[in-house]
């Protein structure tokens, strides 16, 4: 290389020195760091949103904004964040910015209070809320409007009720979303896909997108569920492509529910309002006879319509004498038909028969509460009787099979060339050697890779570790050593909603956490809430679990609901 042509390779280099002495300059004057936050406006109506941003100069790791302040007045329908670096006259600067979607909750004059960023405080802001006229509300002959209908309004505590969301739009709306129904202590989950279909309404065509919502309320008493409300754009022909397209929302009424609480003449047992819920025990021989010693294996199903399968009870048999009984795990499954939950539990049992003569199954019984017919049924299986014989030989159990024998020197490598003791080449030693300077080289990356991640988790975890978390999080350890299951699942969800707004149900929150016990605790909770008295959490298992956090799971494009409408044609298209 010609000197000339070195020089310039040098002081190519220089812009990239120059960045990298800025960047490492900020990062050492941290005293330099300042927050702002301000809204895109200060008025807004019912159904509107506001964009508030909160940006950090001098901070690029800068942690998120605690937000739990917010959740009393406004609902946060989505954030993001950014990062930028600049270099003006050799001086750098580093902003990081985080964009909070608000839709209020109420009209009035809202305010966001002071918010807390890494120790640094912004300033409160003012929002005024005007209610919604009423043609942004939506009524037929609109470019859109809703009809929002539950199949029950006096439904019992535990028991679905299904909500239908039917949102009539007309062909020129191109892009909205819809937000699903909510309200306190209710859990609320999507059923199936959704329906799209065609109609005419006074003279006017319409395009129909169905969803339906299964809502359990936790507890009894009057529930009103938030107003299910739309909030999109409309253009005819050309207008939307060259952005002239105009805004259009609709918003249900409010939707009460006045839950009624389980007999009192139930008792303890678990409570289970279903509309179905069957029992099936499969495994039993045909000829019902059993040998002495021999492993039967027997598999009790419980399904139920209108219940999820944390609502169920696990499977058990009864107490049998003469028999050795080893269960199973069990199979849990809660699926929907697009109206409805259907809950599965399935657990397999080993039987083995120690004595010869009569075996008896007792039967086997679940009370549960009809809601169609407002009364106590009981699924039931039948006792059964088996013949137990003595197992051939007159042995109480058949021997185990022998483990065959290995082969002579199965695990011994074959030497090079394919001649035990014959020394190898020069040619293989030396592929050889490099095969395990490459091992050792992907090896040095792996724990290299291992280890960024395992510190980006550890920095994600202290991230959402805010004080209004930590609040929430000593609040759910308190109801935990309580042993109050209805302490521990209102705390626990409030908790998760603090870190992960998003966050509707328990359900939702299992399937969100990464850490196997932290699920398991979540689904035993759910059982719990709906088994009744009897049925507690251990303190130490709880406690152990969710001692250090939340440990979440990393979100991906599955992990986020479907609560938006095709954005563009043609996908408003049918």
């Amino acid at each position: 290389m010609t000197p000339g042509r070195a020089r310039v390779a040098r002081m190519a280099w220089l812009p990239w020195l120059a960045l990298v002495a800025c960047l490492v300059a900020t990062a050492v004057h941290a005293d330099g760091v300042s927050v702002r936050a301000y809204l895109d406006r200060d008025h807004v109506q019912m159904g509107d949103t506001a964009t508030l941003r909160v940006e950090v100069d001098g901070n690029a790791s800068a942690s998120k904004p605690d937000l739990g302040a917010l959740q009393s007045d406004f609902d946060i329908v989505g954030s993001s964040r950014s990062s930028s670096v600049s270099l003006v006259n050799g001086h750098g600067s580093i902003q990081t910015q985080w964009t909070v979607r608000l839709r209020p909750r109420h009209a009035g004059q809202l305010v966001i209070p002071s918010l807390d960023v890494d120790g640094h405080a912004t300033a409160p802001l003012s929002l005024t809320v005007g209610a919604a006229p009423m043609s942004q509300r939506g009524a037929p002959g609109d470019p859109v409007f809703l009809r929002v209908t539950p199949s029950t309004r006096t439904p019992w505590v535990g028991q679905q009720t299904d909500v239908a969301v039917k949102l009539f739009y007309a062909p020129d709306v191109v892009s909205g979303s819809l937000h699903p129904p909510r309200g306190k202590s209710v859990d609320v989950q999507a059923l199936g896909r959704g329906s799209r279909y065609r109609t005419m309404h006074d003279g006017r065509r319409y395009r129909v997108l169905e969803r339906h919502y299964a809502v359990t309320a936790r507890h009894a008493g009057p529930i009103n569920l938030a107003p299910v409300t739309f909030e999109g754009n409309a253009g005819a022909g050309l207008a939307s492509l060259f952005g002239n397209a105009h805004a259009v929302s609709a918003r249900s009424a409010p939707i009460r529910l006045a839950v009624r609480s389980r007999p009192a003449s139930w008792g303890s047992g678990a409570w289970l309002p279903a509309r179905k819920l069957s029992l099936h025990l499969a495994g039993l021989p045909a000829d019902g006879h059993v040998r002495v010693g021999q492993s039967l294996t027997l598999t009790l199903t419980e399904k139920a319509e209108g219940l999820p399968f944390e609502a169920l009870p696990k499977p058990q048999l009864p107490r049998l004498q003469g028999v050795d009984v080893y269960p199973g795990k069990s199979d849990d499954h809660t699926g929907n038909d697009g109206h409805w939950l259907h809950g599965t539990r399935k657990r397999t049992f080993a039987l083995v028969p120690q004595q010869t003569g009569t075996l008896t199954i007792p039967a086997i019984t679940l009370a549960w509460w009809n809601v169609r017919t407002g009364k106590q049924e009981t699924a039931r299986i039948p006792a059964h009787t088996l013949t137990v014989v003595a197992a051939p030989g007159g042995s109480k159990a058949p021997p185990a099979a022998a483990a065959p024998a290995s082969p002579p020197h199965a695990n011994a490598l074959p030497q090079a060339g394919g001649q035990e003791g014959k020394p190898t080449s020069v040619v293989a030693s030396s592929h050889r050697l490099l095969v395990w300077l490459v091992l050792g080289l992907l090896s040095v990356v792996a724990l290299g890779i291992f280890a960024l991640l395992y510190w980006r988790r550890r920095r994600t975890r202290e991230v959402g570790a805010s004080p209004t978390s930590r609040q929430a999080r000593r609040a759910f350890l308190d109801a935990a050593r309580k042993r109050d299951v209805a302490a521990q699942c209102e705390t626990l969800l409030a908790w998760a909603r603090v870190e992960r707004p998003g966050i509707l149900h328990l359900g939702a929150l299992a399937r969100s956490l990464d850490r196997a016990e932290q699920r398991k605790v979540v689904i035993d909770l759910q059982h719990a809430r709906y088994a009744g008295r009897d049925a507690e959490i251990g303190a130490d298992a709880v406690l152990a679990a969710f001692r250090g956090g939340l440990a979440w799971r990393r979100e991906t494009s599955k992990d986020v609901p479907d609560s938006t409408l095709p954005p563009l044609y043609p996908s408003m298209r049918e």
